[in-house]
Formats: structure tokens, sequence, C-alpha cells
């Protein structure tokens, strides 16, 4: 029984996955990058919104927010992959690449 659950969190981890580098062509785009270089690279995002301030709607008391929860979300579609930028005070704060 505990294969099984082992092998369902497995396969459900390859879905979506943070990451520090994404290649793009024959270039790479790392945490740190300006918010210009991704827009070089891969042109305006089919989606821009605002990063929420917490998942689940609750303030973080006292603790600051993870670079994922703010800042901007800029969503680009690539190789029937989302992959989402986290765009904070211009350099990318957080990369996810998500299967459709």
């Amino acid at each position: 029984m505990r294969r099984y659950l082992l092998l369902a969190l497995l396969v459900a981890s390859f879905n979506a996955h943070a990451l520090q580098s994404i290649r793009v062509g024959s270039q790479v785009l790392v945490v740190g990058d300006s918010a210009a270089r991704v827009k070089a690279l891969l042109g305006e995002p089919s989606v821009r919104a605002k990063a929420s301030s917490s998942s689940t709607g609750k303030k973080n008391k006292g603790r600051p927010a993870s670079a994922k929860h703010k800042g901007e979300q800029w969503q680009y579609e690539r190789e029937g992959r989302i992959t989402i930028f986290t765009v904070v005070g211009g350099k990318i704060a957080h990369i996810e690449d998500v299967a459709r």
C-alpha cells in the first residue's frame, strides 16, 4: 500500500515544479535575471497578473510573504507547458513550469 502512495506522490510531483533556471532556445533564464531579459527572449506574456498575498487567503501574521506570493506573475505557453515567472522589483523571483 505504501508503494502505491509513494508512486502516486511521485507522479503528482511531475505536474508542477519550481525551477531555478529554464532553457529558452540556446539561452538560459535564471532566478535573478531582469524582467527585460524575459521579454527579450519570450516576448510579451500571454497572461500578466498580480500575485496573491497568500494561497489560502489568510494573512501571514508576522511572516514576510515568499517571492511566490508577491509581485507579478507572467505566464507563457511553451511547447505544451505553461511557464510562470514571478517578477518582483523588475527581477525574476520564482520560476514554475506546469504541464498542461
